[in-house]
């Protein structure tokens, strides 16, 4: 079975709709065609709540859609992973990317260790790291995603 790497901004365009979230939605449903596992750090399991909640406090969801939008989170296969070393490659990428912050390294640590693609829809942070690593890629790149 082959994995894919989500990070936050992926995942958030299968509820709250964006532009890019039919692409979201086609890749989704490609992936569950063909077996492919998801996984993330645990990172994942506060960023996706947190910006349901910031939308809900913007009026952009109500109380009841962010109730059911965490409930269709929580319901996706995904495989939480933390694996040894995960902290220190985040810091040690985060040093050699120069980047402000290290949510994103997180991600990209996890993809490395795990040998899996990292899917975003960051462009902000596929132009940072697409010099340095051919693991991330952008939905919408291509007509396939």
């Amino acid at each position: 079975m082959s994995s894919v790497c989500l990070d936050a901004s992926l995942v958030l365009l299968w509820f709250l709709r964006e532009p890019l979230s039919t692409r979201a939605d086609a890749l989704l449903q490609e992936w569950r065609t063909n077996d492919v596992e998801f996984i993330a750090p645990s990172l994942l399991m506060v960023e996706v709540p947190s910006v349901l909640r910031q939308a809900v406090h913007r009026g952009r969801v109500t109380t009841a859609e962010g109730d059911e939008t965490l409930h269709a989170f929580l319901e996706i296969d995904i495989r939480i992973r933390e694996p040894a070393g995960l902290l220190n490659r985040t810091w040690e990428l985060g040093k050699t990317l120069n980047a402000p912050r290290l949510y994103d390294m997180y991600y990209l640590a996890l993809a490395e260790i795990e040998a899996c693609e990292l899917w975003t829809a960051d462009q902000r942070f596929v132009n940072l790291v697409a010099p340095h690593s051919a693991l991330v890629r952008l939905v919408g790149e291509n007509a396939d995603g």
